[in-house]
């Protein structure tokens, strides 16, 4: 029978009277608060038992104290006189138990109370969770600067999906926090004044846990999702930022057994975090990927290798739903070909491209963009993307150009399609095709001169207005 226990309690700070009822009921199981850390709360197993526990706050106190001070020393005799025993601290949470059936409290004036708490609220509560809301919007906002630079890219890649999901449940976990607490606070505010009582706290621990899993679960999935090496990179990174956490506490920690002052440790903490952050990091990061990268993980293997005025060229050979052999009619062998792209939970987006040896030029090349939305609402936006972007004008306005590139709709049965579009120079059609199915959309860029027919339009309809396989 094991004789100590972890938990991660994920209790709000000012939640006194949740943290109370959850230390009540574990003694009552035979386990006792020894300590708070880092690590979680520990417990030692003791003989059930019904005892009081009692949640104050100390403002003077702070993380970073080696020893605690002469007047929180003072404060710890005081309660014990009155029945009141440490169970344990963390920085301004102070934690005491009383085995007597009805102890006197120890905070009896509610506005005493209510000042105590608001002040050690102050110090470093509200503004960890402010600095962690800033941190939160800020890769929100950088997620969507991306996602406005190339929506049907970001929207392809599950690593943009997940990172906006884990922002947007931290940032939802630290507003819970900051409105939890200033709602209290305003009702604690009107009760003292009313009624001269202390209302009791509201924590959220269920919700926090819940979102932690679900975190946790989508975490899993996107590993589960994307290729073998990103996976590994991804959890490597996680590995680094883990260690480097854990090398911060260990440090910080240290200090204080050197009894170095709670500002210098505090100063000190603040710098090597940077550093780790920024140098340790990187440095690691870096070491990893270009282990990684020599290894050839990110190298794509090539079929064979030619050389040709001086330089060496590769030949991919990788399948393709659609060949330049479906449109027209050849016998040249030497094509290399190339499948590459991002596929997420909702959309996919991938570039062909079929391209002759570099000593046969002559011969057709054929390259295209296709694009598939799993997620049917997404549809009509996707729709809106790409035949926005189907003319490549490089961003300057028609009102400048005497000829620009436009799309005009055609007939879309020839391709088997829903819609059809066509890309004009003025008022010449390119051999240039956008070619919208069900759940799919194509642009299409064969050679200038190769000859799309009937029967080359009904081909290409059949093999790319199905589900796109993804090699």
């Amino acid at each position: 029978m094991r004789k100590t226990k972890r938990v991660f309690a994920q209790f709000t700070f000012f939640d006194r009277t949740g943290i109370q009822a959850f230390l009540e009921k574990q003694a009552q199981k035979g386990w006792m608060l020894e300590k708070i850390s880092s690590y979680g709360w520990k417990f030692r197993r003791t003989e059930p038992q019904k005892i009081h526990f009692s949640v104050t706050y100390f403002p003077e106190a702070s993380i970073f104290d080696p020893v605690p001070g002469e007047n929180q020393k003072s404060f710890w005799e005081l309660c014990e006189h009155t029945g009141w025993k440490l169970a344990s601290n963390n920085a301004q949470m102070q934690i005491f138990y009383n085995e007597t059936e009805n102890p006197v409290p120890i905070e009896t004036d509610p506005q005493t109370e209510l000042e105590t708490i608001e002040k050690s609220a102050k110090k470093s509560y509200l503004p960890s969770f402010y600095i962690l809301t800033a941190c939160g919007v800020l890769q929100l906002l950088l997620q969507l600067w991306q996602f406005s630079t190339d929506p049907l890219d970001w929207l392809s890649r599950n690593s943009s999906l997940f990172s906006v999901l884990c922002w947007s449940i931290m940032l939802a976990m630290c507003l819970i926090e900051i409105l939890g607490y200033f709602s209290w606070r305003k009702k604690a505010r009107k009760a003292v004044e009313e009624t001269n009582s202390f209302t009791d706290t509201k924590g959220y621990r269920k919700i926090e846990i819940a979102l932690m899993w679900f975190v946790l679960a989508i975490f899993a999935v996107f590993l589960l999702t994307i290729e073998p090496r990103f996976a590994f990179i991804a959890v490597i990174s996680s590995c680094v930022v883990a260690v480097m956490s854990m090398a911060v506490w260990g440090f910080s920690n240290l200090l204080k057994r050197f009894r170095v002052s709670a500002a210098a440790n505090k100063v000190a903490t603040i710098v090597i975090t940077i550093v780790m952050a920024f140098g340790v990091t990187g440095v690691l990061l870096f070491t990893v990927t270009n282990k990684v990268m020599d290894a050839g993980w990110f190298d794509k293997e090539a079929a064979y290798t030619y050389e040709y005025k001086g330089m060496q060229w590769k030949v991919y050979d990788d399948e393709l739903p659609l060949r330049v052999e479906d449109i027209i009619e050849t016998n040249y062998d030497g094509y290399s070909t190339s499948w590459y792209g991002d596929e997420s939970l909702i959309m996919s987006k991938h570039n062909a491209y079929q391209r002759p040896r570099m000593d046969d030029l002559e011969q057709p090349d054929l390259q295209y963009t296709l694009v598939k939305i799993k997620a049917p609402f997404l549809y009509n936006f996707a729709h809106k993307q790409m035949l926005k972007d189907f003319p490549r004008n490089f961003g300057v306005t028609y009102e400048e150009w005497e000829i620009f590139e436009r799309a005009v709709e055609i007939p879309a049965s020839e391709w088997g399609a829903e819609y059809a579009y066509q890309l004009y120079l003025g008022d010449e059609p390119q051999n240039e095709y956008m070619l919208c199915y069900s759940d799919s959309i194509i642009i299409l860029r064969p050679d200038f001169d190769m000859e799309i027919t009937l029967q080359a339009k009904a081909n290409i309809g059949a093999k790319l207005g199905g589900v796109i396989v993804c090699h």
